[in-house]
């Protein structure tokens, strides 16, 4: 009777973790962080300390800060480091301008769409953005608006927004960790995209002018006056 051997699976090889997915991790640990305020705006970054508690080396740890640093999420001061941008009370007011005429162009490209199919594509971000309930984490929810935003600029196909839209998310990523410190309103936050999402399904302009101010420009203002105030928690 011919011997038989009993047939056994390989162990399965573990890829090795890129030097890029590490760098990525660093980068989303530091985002996660700042959303959170665990790290808050103007707050130097110690390389050493993300080092040891991420184990990772610390070529990928600088490789990491040096690409939030072009992004514009961490500012390089000459014999000091880094630290998180921090946006000044005016600022945030011109990035609120300069976002609402981002948005007018990203906006009108997709609604220049004969097809409907640039529509289609920003109806399944606001799906995804709708999914996301009240009760989630704030990560949960910060994420869920960050990729709203972007999901407009994808849907308007557009070049040069997209690669503009790191530097973007870095400044939105700030303002709405200011915003987490001092009001945690989401049920207006919510009725604002609502309300921009109607606006843009009705193709009026105007009416997509003033929800894009409302949404943007007036919450800036609000927010302001909030940070000048010295709003608890900022």
């Amino acid at each position: 009777m011919p011997e038989t051997t009993e047939a056994t699976e390989s162990p399965a090889v573990r890829q090795p973790v890129s030097n890029t997915e590490r760098r990525q991790r660093v980068i989303d640990e530091i985002k996660r962080r700042i959303v959170l305020g665990e790290i808050r705006p103007g707050q130097r970054i110690i390389e050493a300390e993300l080092t040891s508690s991420l184990e990772v080396s610390r070529p990928t740890v600088r490789e990491a800060l040096n690409q939030m640093a072009r992004d514009g999420f961490l500012i390089q001061e000459a014999y000091r480091g880094l630290r998180v941008a921090d946006i000044h009370v005016d600022s945030l007011l011109e990035i609120a301008r300069v976002r609402v005429a981002l948005d007018t162009e990203a906006i009108n490209e997709i609604l220049a769409d004969d097809t409907g199919r640039r529509m289609a594509v920003l109806e399944r971000s606001w799906e995804e953005f709708e999914s996301v309930g009240d009760g989630s984490e704030p990560l949960a929810l910060h994420e869920a608006h960050i990729r709203f935003h972007r999901g407009v600029w994808e849907a308007a196909e557009n070049y040069l927004l997209m690669r503009i839209w790191p530097v973007v998310e870095a400044q939105m990523t700030i303002v709405l960790a200011y915003d987490q410190f001092t009001r945690r309103d989401i049920r207006r936050a919510h009725a604002v995209h609502e309300a921009l999402m109607e606006a843009i399904r009705s193709r009026d302009t105007d009416r997509i002018q003033d929800a894009l101010r409302a949404h943007t420009v007036d919450s800036a203002e609000e927010l302001a006056r909030l940070v000048s105030a010295g709003a608890p928690g900022h």
